[in-house]
């Protein structure tokens, strides 16, 4: 049986807030692998009415959703969004965002869970990005849920390591397959952030460096310690649509200093 999109996330978890779910849209940004090139996955970026090309305010808005609660029901309409994405394009892989505020919440887990079972066949094909701006108060809930992700084929991602609440905790907790870093175009690269990409090895992930703006960006980070790239230097966040040609993609590489 085909897989029924559920965008009636509000009724389970209302917003209340100005924006509503007919205020979002989806723009795709690929995540691109540094040896051969290829597409990994497109990470899908919520995109508001009135905001689409302001990225701070854009960020400003989500941030308020986690105060309010409302990002809960923005993750699940994500998650429905990305599952009739991954159903209508078989050739592609997806990474959805999801919140620490959702994911400190065990209802609004099992909800996600239960969809995604519902279209167990892309699975695989899904990458679930935890994003760092909200802190995951019951980290009990979200092993549990990564545990139910792993055992539906999917791969975790730990966003912007080392920045907001995206701690340690997260790669020990969550054991991510990818870990994200981000670069401040056109500055150094520091001996801190080439301490978290270290600590990241340690748990066995494989690197992305994001915010990549330029060749100059791309060489500033060590080859040797990257997987994959994201930036507007390497594709531009753009309808899925636009992206329908670029086929093939290469198998994730776990890489580990242990």
């Amino acid at each position: 049986m085909a897989y029924q999109t559920k965008t009636d996330g509000e009724k389970h978890f209302p917003i209340t807030s100005a924006v509503g779910i007919n205020a979002v849209s989806y723009v795709y940004q690929p995540v691109i692998c540094a040896a051969t090139q290829e597409t990994l996955y497109f990470e899908q970026l919520a995109r508001f009415a009135g905001a689409d090309d302001d990225q701070r305010r854009t960020q400003t808005i989500i941030e308020w959703l986690e105060v309010t609660g409302d990002i809960i029901a923005l993750d699940i309409h994500s998650f429905d969004v990305a599952i009739v994405a991954l159903l209508e394009n078989r050739d592609i892989n997806i990474g959805v965002n999801i919140s620490g505020a959702t994911l400190s919440k065990k209802d609004a887990c099992a909800e996600i869970v239960a969809r995604l079972k519902d279209a167990a066949e892309i699975c695989p094909r899904l990458y679930v990005e935890v994003t760092e701006t909200h802190a995951i108060s019951n980290m009990l809930y979200a092993a549990e849920f990564a545990s139910a992700l792993e055992g539906l084929g999917m791969q975790m991602v730990v966003d912007d390591f080392g920045e907001g609440n995206s701690t340690a905790l997260y790669l020990s907790v969550l054991y991510p397959a990818l870990v994200k870093l981000r670069i401040k175009s056109g500055q150094t690269v520091t001996a801190e952030l080439l301490e978290k990409a270290a600590l990241a090895r340690t748990y066995g992930a494989a690197l992305v460096v994001e915010g990549l703006e330029s060749q100059a960006d791309i060489l500033r980070f060590p080859k040797t310690m990257v997987d994959f790239y994201q930036g507007h230097y390497v594709g531009r966040p753009a309808g899925l649509h636009q992206w329908r040609l670029r086929k093939s993609r290469p198998a994730l590489r776990l890489v580990s200093n242990a």
